[in-house]
C-alpha cells in the first residue's frame, strides 16, 4: 500500500504558510494608511539612536523616562521647526507666485530683457543650439510653476489639519515606543531570519553603515547647502530667501545639478538687476560655501562608509528618488547595499559550494 501524499506535515505547512501570508497581507493593509508617519518615526529613531543610548545609560532602569525625554526633544527641536518651516514656505510660495505673475505683466520684465540683451549672456543665448529656445520665458514659467506647485502642495497639507495633526501624533507615539523598545523589535526580527549569526551580523552592519552614511552624506549635507543658499540670498537681499533655501536643499538631493540650480540663477538675477558686484559675490559664495563642500564631503562619507561604487550610488539615488520620492534617497542606497550582502550570502551558500 502506497503512503498517502497528504500526510500531516505537508498539510500543516501548506495551511500554516498560506494563512500566514494572508495575515501578512491584512497587516500590510492595516499599516498602509499609517506608513508615512511610521517610516519617518523609524528614520528619526535610527538617526537619533546614539543620543538615546547616551541618555539611557545615564538614566539607568528608567527607559520610559529616557524615551519620553527624547520624544519631547525631537518634537521641540525637529518636528516643531519643520512644521513652522512649512507654514513660512506656504506663505512665501504664495507671495512668490503673485510676484512672478506681476512681473510678467509689468515693465520690469522689459527692463530685464534689455539688460540681458546688452550683457555677455546674450552672446551665449545667441548660440545656434540655444537661439530657438525662449530661455527667458522658460525661466519665468519655471519660477511660476515651482512656486504655485509648492504653494498648492504645502497648502493642501496644512488645509488637511486634522490628518496632518493625526500623523504627527502617530509619529510621536511611535517615536516613544521605538526609542524604548526598538532594540527588542530589532532582536525579534533578526532572530526570525533563517541565516547564520555571521550572516545576520553582516546584514545588520551593512544596513546601519549605509543608513548612517546616507543620513550624514546626503540629508545633512543637503540641509547644510539649503541653509547656506538661503543665508546667501538673505545677505545679498534676494527676496524669498527661505523659499529658495528650501528649494536648494531639495535639489541638493539630486545627483546632478544640486543646489547650483538655485544659486547660479540667483547670481544672474543680481547681475541683470544692476547689482553686478553682488552677483559676483553670490557666485563666489555659492561656489565655495555651497557646491565645493558637497563635492568633497558626500563621496567621502557615503563611498567610504557604505562601500558603494560611485556609479552604483548614482543609480541608487536617482532610481530611489523616482520610485519613492524623497524617502527614496535613503531607500535606494540601502536596497543596493542589502542586495550586495544577499548576493554574498548566495555565493557562500550555493555558488562557491558548487
Amino acid at each position: 500500500m502506497q503512503p498517502s501524499l497528504l500526510t500531516r506535515s505537508p498539510l500543516f505547512a501548506v495551511f500554516f504558510f498560506g494563512f500566514f501570508l494572508f495575515l501578512l497581507y491584512q497587516a500590510a493593509k492595516l499599516l498602509t494608511p499609517l506608513l508615512s508617519p511610521l517610516l519617518w518615526a523609524a528614520i528619526l529613531t535610527l538617526a537619533l539612536h546614539p543620543v538615546y543610548k547616551k541618555l539611557s545609560s545615564r538614566l539607568k532602569r528608567m527607559p520610559s523616562l529616557a524615551a519620553g525625554i527624547m520624544t519631547f526633544a525631537t518634537f521641540l527641536l525637529v518636528i516643531g521647526p519643520a512644521v513652522t518651516l512649512l507654514i513660512v514656505l506656504a506663505a512665501q510660495s504664495a507671495d512668490l507666485y503673485q510676484g512672478a505673475s506681476t512681473l510678467i505683466q509689468s515693465e520690469k520684465l522689459a527692463e530685464f530683457r534689455s539688460r540681458l540683451e546688452s550683457s555677455f549672456i546674450s552672446k551665449l543665448l545667441a548660440h545656434p543650439a540655444l537661439a530657438e529656445l525662449d530661455i527667458k520665458g522658460m525661466i519665468i514659467k519655471g519660477v511660476t510653476d515651482i512656486s504655485s506647485s509648492l504653494a498648492g502642495q504645502i497648502g493642501s497639507i496644512l488645509k488637511n489639519t486634522f490628518i496632518f495633526l493625526a500623523d504627527i501624533i502617530i509619529m510621536l507615539i511611535t517615536l516613544f515606543f521605538f526609542f524604548r523598545d526598538g532594540e527588542k523589535y530589532y532582536t525579534t526580527v533578526i532572530n526570525l531570519l533563517p541565516f547564520t549569526r555571521k550572516q545576520k551580523n553582516d546584514i545588520a552592519e551593512k544596513f546601519a553603515d549605509t543608513f548612517n552614511a546616507v543620513i550624514n552624506g546626503v540629508f545633512l549635507i543637503a540641509l547644510l547647502q539649503g541653509v547656506m543658499t538661503g543665508l546667501g540670498f538673505f545677505v545679498f537681499r534676494i527676496p524669498f530667501s527661505i523659499f529658495w533655501g528650501f528649494l536648494a536643499a531639495v535639489l541638493a538631493l539630486l545627483p546632478i545639478g544640486g543646489a547650483a540650480l538655485v544659486w547660479v540663477p540667483g547670481a544672474f538675477y543680481l547681475y541683470l538687476a544692476g547689482s553686478s558686484l553682488q552677483g559676483i559675490l553670490l557666485a563666489v559664495w555659492g561656489l565655495i560655501l555651497v557646491t565645493l563642500p558637497d563635492n568633497f564631503l558626500k563621496p567621502m562619507i557615503i563611498g567610504k562608509k557604505a562601500k558603494i561604487p560611485t556609479f552604483i550610488l548614482f543609480i541608487a539615488l536617482l532610481g530611489g528618488l523616482q520610485a519613492f520620492g524623497v524617502l527614496g534617497i535613503l531607500f535606494g542606497p540601502v536596497v543596493v547595499s542589502l542586495l550586495a550582502v544577499f548576493i554574498q550570502i548566495y555565493r557562500e551558500e550555493y555558488a562557491d559550494r558548487e
